[in-house]
């Protein structure tokens, strides 16, 4: 079922040929020693060609290793994500313990949005890890749930993580008015405002924690009139074309993806 959020919510060298046979054929038994030195070198040579021959597959072999290591990226090990999550979780639970003094938690807002962090103590935030685009490595989500329209709960995303060599990788900074939610087609979507004439509507393709925009409905002031508009590459560019409110709003109407493996921060 499609459900659609009210807008007034707004918030990666080989020897042949080397041998030069100089023969001074002055005596027979010249020539006859001149031969077997002859001999005894193309046997040398034939030794130095298998040698050759061998090292040319070796390197082959070398190259073609290098080449499928190049191919393959390395997947972060499980158990490395799950610690670095765990210690993100428990610095966001110890603010809203009340154990970190201002300064702690005010430097804690580099990594957790502020509107999470300064929460009311009933608040409820959920967290949850999933693999969004299927690489191996589960993303990290933090989110609170919202109302619909048709009354039911929808996750709001307000920050969402991954693990890249070895660092945490914060790529969703959301909070209130820049709110980020999960689509049942793999997308996320972003409804977000900066004053009242200036609201927009976009959807992000997702991976390895790079957000790329896919589409983006957005207002702007036009003269003393708010006007709506679309683009493909950017928000609040003059790369757009002239649209509508009620194309915006049918736009962000879309299925949300169930999220069932949700725990309480």
């Amino acid at each position: 079922m499609k459900k659609a959020i009210a807008l007034t919510l707004v918030a990666a060298c080989i020897f042949a040929g080397c041998s030069n046979k100089d023969e001074d054929e002055t005596t027979k038994a010249e020539d006859t020693t001149v031969a077997e030195e002859t001999e005894d070198t193309e046997a040398t040579d034939t030794e130095v060609t298998v040698t050759t021959a061998e090292s040319v597959d070796d390197t082959e072999a070398t190259d073609d290793t290098a080449a499928t290591d190049e191919s393959v990226p390395e997947v972060e090990p499980a158990s490395n994500v799950s610690v670095i999550y765990g210690d993100l979780i428990s610095e966001l639970q110890a603010c809203r313990r009340g154990e970190l003094d201002e300064d702690q938690s005010m430097a804690l807002t580099d990594k957790i949005s502020i509107d999470l962090i300064l929460a009311p103590e009933e608040a409820v935030i959920y967290s949850t890890v999933i693999d969004i685009d299927g690489n191996g490595v589960d993303e990290l989500l933090l989110y609170q749930h919202m109302l619909s329209e048709s009354g039911e709960e929808v996750p709001v995303i307000y920050d969402a993580y991954t693990v890249t060599n070895g660092e945490l990788d914060h790529f969703i900074a959301g909070g209130a008015r820049n709110s980020y939610f999960l689509g049942a087609d793999g997308y996320i979507y972003n409804m977000g405002s900066s004053g009242a004439a200036y609201s927009e509507f976009s959807r992000y393709a997702y991976a390895d924690g790079v957000l790329t925009l896919t589409d983006a409905y957005f207002s702007d002031l036009v003269g003393d009139d708010v006007a709506w508009f679309y683009s493909s590459t950017d928000i609040w560019t003059e790369d757009r074309t002239e649209s509508t409110f009620e194309e915006a709003e049918a736009f962000f109407t879309f299925e949300y993806q169930f999220i069932a493996n949700e725990e309480e921060v």
